[in-house]
């Protein structure tokens, strides 16, 4: 699930998306598998992962932050500071490229290479039968 979110976050500017990462940071995960998780998820959106763009678009994105605070209670408070430097310490881990997910990514525009998406697919699996799970 938050594989998934940090797809949405990387390909659109929704606030929800920024806000549902930043309520997933309090979860406990193993950022390995979140981060080859990440780069799968978008190599099969044809979509090359870049952990750069993606926190300078967390940084710079052009939010609806009215949007948000109709998701929470009234009492609760939206810091766009605090949401966005949560988001970024927590998921820090995705700048920490491998050298097959930089592969992957290299090969996403094309995304033929599927016997290199496999050998991350085992990486995955293996790992999420670690004791760590998302």
């Amino acid at each position: 699930m938050i594989a998934e979110k940090i797809r949405a976050a990387f390909q659109r500017v929704k606030v929800r998306d920024l806000f549902d990462l930043h309520r997933f940071a309090t979860t406990p995960f193993n950022g390995e598998l979140l981060r080859r998780l990440v780069v799968l998820k978008l190599w099969q959106a044809r979509d090359p992962f870049d952990p750069e763009a993606f926190f300078v678009k967390i940084r710079g994105g052009n939010y609806d932050w009215d949007d948000v605070r109709h998701l929470v209670r009234t009492t609760e408070q939206v810091e766009p500071t605090e949401i966005i430097e949560t988001v970024e310490k927590r998921f820090a881990m995705l700048h920490q490229l491998t050298e097959l997910e930089q592969q992957v990514i290299a090969d996403a525009s094309s995304g033929w290479n599927e016997p290199l998406a496999e050998r991350l697919r085992a990486e995955i699996n293996n790992l999420a039968t670690e004791r760590y799970f998302i």
